[in-house]
């Protein structure tokens, strides 16, 4: 307890010069919690979008079928046999059957191409969950109810709900075909690349201008836990034809993925650089308080107090600073990481466009285990820091530090 006391009216003797070096671990202890945060936020962002946006936990799809950028072709429709339907019925959560293809859309003699999705509308979302997605006017049931614009689309375009466009694509057998239809709606999902190019329809109006029958391109899955994603990937690739391939969203995510490492490895020297700047930032606080209290470090080893135990109040006073500190930057940390939890960040558009998944808006994410480290890390950062300053300080003799 005497050293307890000792240590706190010594490092409030320079009250400017503790607060200055503290500030070094709330730095640092919050850069760590709010780049954890971030990191893990592209990595929920990364697969929310795949999972939520265009491929679900597991998708079937043609084989080699293209991924980059507007190509979806038509020439490879198949359709859903009875065999099939039933053991999805059973062995997932939900299922649902989209047609993807290119198309146009004329407005007043303006066109432009277009990702089209043919959607089932009674099972869609219950596979891709439209919980994000802001719809102004109504998403079409029926071929009637036409079609549904990006904002991208949309405005481009300028056409608002009611309006009347032209989609015009290939036909299954190579031939062009257009049809007029209604504008149901004006939508945005959070996907950019589904927000600038996409449409949205029925696949009773996709087989109309595809002149596709029943046949489709995607058959999308939702499992109850996507940790059983790869077994269950597994199962289904023994009952798909060979012309067919199975794409699990740990594939479709595994380029965002792997830039992870990337980014923690950018964070981890960050992170260093910082505790060594709070590192040095303690030492030297730490060295001048021994420094300037010679005489008094004489008259405690005069009164009895050994050498380790003049060590033990400096590290102690080291602590006192991480411990602080640290708790300081844990709170700040985590209330950044909290709020934009809660709120998320809209990402710029040049990081969010492209053909890999991801959502234009990054939410962050919060871990106990990661603010609870932080902060002990800001601590054993502190201690370890005052260690050698405090061997310099136990090193005088009680006569010569008296008389010092």
């Amino acid at each position: 307890m005497m050293l307890l006391r000792l240590a706190v009216l010594n490092l409030t003797r320079s009250l400017r010069r503790t607060v200055l070096s503290m500030s070094s671990v709330i730095l640092g202890v919050a850069v760590v919690i709010i780049g954890q945060g971030v990191i893990a936020g592209f990595e929920d962002n990364a697969i929310r979008a795949a999972v939520d946006g265009m491929t679900g936990h597991v998708q079937i799809r043609a084989r080699d079928y293209p991924t980059e950028g507007l190509a979806h072709p038509v020439d490879t429709l198949a359709t859903v046999d009875g065999p099939l339907a039933a053991w999805l019925d059973a062995n997932t959560q939900a299922w649902t059957t989209r047609t993807l293809f290119v198309g146009e859309v004329v407005n007043a003699g303006d066109a432009m191409p277009v990702r089209a999705i043919a959607i089932d509308p009674a099972r869609d979302s219950e596979v891709f969950p439209r919980g994000s997605w802001k719809i102004d006017g109504t998403e079409p049931v029926s071929a009637q109810d036409g079609v549904l614009l990006s904002t991208g689309v949309a405005g481009l375009l300028d056409l608002k709900p009611g309006a009347t466009v032209v989609v015009q694509a290939n036909t299954t057998s190579g031939a062009k075909n257009a049809l007029e239809v209604p504008v149901s709606g004006v939508f945005s999902a959070g996907t950019p690349m589904l927000d600038r190019f996409g449409i949205v329809l029925t696949q009773d109006l996709a087989r109309q201008i595809l002149q596709s029958d029943e046949r489709i391109s995607h058959v999308s899955t939702r499992l109850a836990d996507r940790g059983d994603t790869e077994a269950f990937a597994a199962r289904l690739a023994e009952r798909i034809p060979e012309d067919r391939e199975i794409v699990t969203w740990i594939e479709e995510c595994a380029p965002v993925l792997a830039f992870q490492a990337v980014r923690q490895a950018a964070l981890n020297l960050v992170v260093l650089a910082l505790m060594g700047m709070s590192a040095t930032g303690i030492a030297n606080t730490v060295l001048m308080a021994a420094y300037e209290r010679v005489r008094e470090i004489g008259t405690l080893r005069a009164m009895g107090m050994t050498r380790p135990g003049v060590i033990q109040l400096f590290v102690l006073e080291g602590a006192l600073l991480g411990a602080v500190g640290g708790l300081l930057g844990a709170a700040l940390g985590s209330a950044i990481v909290l709020w934009y939890e809660g709120q998320g960040i809209e990402l710029p558009l040049v990081m969010a466009t492209g053909h890999l998944p991801v959502s234009n808006v990054l939410y962050l994410r919060s871990s106990f285990a990661v603010t609870a480290l932080s902060a002990v890390f800001g601590l054993v950062t502190a201690m370890v820091a005052s260690f050698y300053p405090a061997v310099i300080a136990s090193r005088p003799a009680p006569a010569e530090a008296v008389r010092a």
